[in-house]
């Protein structure tokens, strides 16, 4: 579907490369799962899913996944997803499953066997290099814009960006790279203790103060970060002063709400609101509730509003909707009147039909994709045309770990 967002960017660009479907799909996920995605995406040395401790395999990364085992896996890039433990510097909150951000780009996945595909319909397109050959030692893959544009972060952490199919071998960041986003025009890497971008209007490079980053999430014309002490910062434009400052000036470094009910453990922006997993699981959101994208509770910039209570692990954002994956696996999302990208009922959070297993998030601006503990990827909103999840076909994605 071709829809203006609220800033009049026409969504044209194209899926036909990712099997046809919605040419209109855009994502998180990051987040972990954006679609983040939501969102998910490669995350930083170390990371955490569930709880539990264990073995060890590969270099310079490090992972827990799943309840009563560990893993480790990836070369200087790895993720996080799991029960939303205190310490965002322990690990990085996402999943290499799925590209991590919201709101804007095709989703695209790290496969099992270390490529990477992007999918604007249930039917997956393998990413290639310019002049032919698969991209190989994929950690991660996001979106960027809404047509057929991608970067993948790779085990030696570099990031390599193009078309889905003429991906340049001339690297965007040569080394060091932890984990990557993609926003409308632009994209972001974590690289050390900063936030390196390209595209777009955005600064080159965000610090944070002597805190290290470890999980970026961009949206349409910003992005949003969590750091290791537990700081949520976002820069970039702030519509509906989704930033949490008490105005909708947009920032040109980064800025924190002014209210933060404690530390942050994950961010998932959507378009003109954003929400963050705090302590004890509970989500805060900011900024324009006018479609009901925050759960019908009224739009605010300061001190934001409360979706959830306690439970949740991440959550990830697209135009008209918000999702929160649980400890419990399942998935609520709420949304607004144009449900695409939920296709639940308007202004309350209700949970995700038949799926209880999810372990990452990625959401876009009318679709949401979970990851599920099997490996495998589910996508309702634009991608299954309605509220039902549909499996991506033959997708086995890269462990959480």
């Amino acid at each position: 579907m071709a829809c203006s967002s609220s800033n009049g960017e026409e969504d044209t660009g194209g899926a036909a490369a990712s099997g046809g479907g919605d040419p209109g799909v855009a994502s998180s996920g990051s987040g972990t799962g954006g679609g983040a995605t939501s969102g998910a995406g490669a995350g930083s040395a170390t990371s955490a899913s569930g709880a539990g401790g264990g073995s060890t395999s590969g270099t310079a990364a490090s992972s827990t996944s799943g309840t009563g085992a560990s893993s480790t896996s990836g070369t200087g890039a790895s993720s996080t997803t799991g029960a939303g433990g205190s310490d965002p510097g322990a690990a990085s909150p996402a999943c290499a499953g799925l590209n991590n951000g919201s709101g804007t780009t095709i989703p695209c996945a790290a496969t099992a066997d270390g490529k990477a595909v992007c999918f604007g319909s249930t039917t997956p397109t393998t990413l290639a290099y310019e002049g032919g050959g698969e991209v190989t030692g994929v950690v991660q893959a996001t979106g960027r814009n809404f047509s057929e544009e991608a970067c993948v972060l790779l085990e030696t952490g570099a990031v390599h960006c193009g078309r889905h199919t003429s991906i340049s071998r001339t690297p965007t960041v040569a080394a060091g790279a932890t984990m990557i986003s993609g926003g409308l025009n632009h994209a972001c890497a974590i690289v050390g203790n900063a936030v390196k971008c390209w595209g777009g209007d955005l600064p080159a490079d965000v610090t944070f103060g002597g805190e290290t980053p470890v999980q970026v999430a961009c949206y349409y014309h910003g992005c949003c970060a969590v750091t290791d002490a537990g700081k949520l910062s976002c820069w970039g434009e702030n519509n509906g002063g989704m930033h949490g400052i008490g105005t909708s000036s947009g920032t040109s470094g980064p800025v924190s709400p002014k209210t933060v009910p404690g530390r942050a453990l994950y961010v998932g922006p959507g378009q003109d609101h954003m929400c963050a997993v705090f302590e004890g699981g509970k989500v805060h959101c900011w900024g324009q509730d006018w479609n009901k994208q925050i759960g019908g509770l009224g739009a605010s910039s300061d001190p934001g509003i409360t979706l959830v209570e306690s439970g949740a692990i991440a959550v990830v954002g697209g135009q008209f909707h918000t999702c929160v994956l649980m400890a419990t696996g399942q998935v609520q999302c709420s949304s607004g009147g144009q449900s695409e990208g939920a296709g639940l009922d308007m202004g309350r959070l209700a949970p995700v039909a038949g799926i209880s297993t999810a372990v990452a998030l990625s959401a876009g601006k009318h679709y949401s994709c979970a990851r599920l503990a099997d490996a495998s990827v589910q996508c309702w909103g634009s991608i299954s045309h309605g509220p039902t999840p549909a499996t991506i076909s033959g997708l086995r994605t890269r462990d959480c770990d």
